[in-house]
């Protein structure tokens, strides 16, 4: 899949030699990515490969030892999580992170409340300032699930709807603060083929609708060939591959890496 011109006229996100280590265990070694705005790319890598890790570094849950992450040509590494949230950086999880026994609405609220607008004593006492605020979170919250089609459930728990809606409530939540670039840590686990396909539909749509740049990760080559502009794979914290989607198929060190070195010696 080849992202369109339209797309790639702009550097938006770009990471220089990210390594980092957990005791001795090198766990991402100079990783590079540059990223373009409107652009989806893949992270792609077995289960223990980086991937995550490399997520993580990037909205500040660990600081890199080595190397510098750089947005909308700020600086960003070493930031706490929530300034790098501020400008303009949201992230989805493998595991789905709701809470359950909250509304839909109430879920994608959540979103909101990292950059509030109105003192502590403003809440107690229910000023105008608090009520303001919240009318307009409660609008715009409201206004994104019904872009996902989840309007008429919104003041359901969150766990009473199906895996698939439950995906589309953390990605409405995520999408609440209008960031630039959506990262997505395996948005597809533990999703059927047909409710993979549903997925891959979705995210494309989440481009066009909302105009975001997206990095996903990902073990499963199928979705990432389906959705992907470009790819990089890791194995054990290495990069092996680093270009178009296209190119994976021709790749002896992803065919190796996936399905072992007699597949790899088949080839020639």
């Amino acid at each position: 899949m080849i992202m369109d011109e339209k797309n790639s006229t702009k550097l938006l996100f770009r990471v220089n030699g990210l390594s980092h280590s957990f005791g001795g265990l090198k766990a991402v070694s100079n990783f590079n990515l540059s990223v373009d705005s409107g652009a989806i790319w893949g992270i792609l890598g077995p289960n223990g490969a980086g991937k995550t890790t490399v997520f993580n570094l990037i909205t500040g849950v660990y600081k890199p030892d080595e190397g510098e992450i750089i947005f909308k040509n700020e600086y960003i590494d070493g930031l706490p999580s929530p300034a790098i949230i501020a400008q303009g950086i949201a992230r989805t999880f493998q595991n789905i992170r709701l809470f359950k026994s909250m509304s839909v609405l109430d879920n994608v609220r959540t979103a909101a409340y990292g950059n509030l607008s109105y003192p502590l004593w403003s809440a107690v006492f229910r000023t105008r300032q608090y009520h303001n605020w919240e009318n307009r979170v409660r609008g715009s919250s409201s206004a994104i699930l019904e872009k996902f089609g989840l309007a008429d459930r919104m003041h359901e728990q969150a766990a009473s709807l199906p895996y698939g809606q439950q995906r589309k409530i953390e990605l409405a939540r995520a999408l609440l603060s209008k960031p630039e670039l959506l990262l997505l840590d395996e948005p597809g686990a533990g999703m059927n083929p047909a409710e993979l396909h549903n997925l891959a539909e979705l995210i494309l749509w989440v481009r066009k609708e909302f105009g975001v740049t997206i990095i996903l990760i990902e073990h499963r080559m199928q979705l990432v060939v389906k959705l992907c502009d470009y790819v990089k794979v890791l194995d054990f914290g290495e990069t092996i591959f680093d270009g178009m989607t296209s190119g994976l198929g021709q790749s002896e060190a992803v065919v190796k890496a996936y399905f072992g070195e007699d597949q790899a010696d088949a080839r020639h």
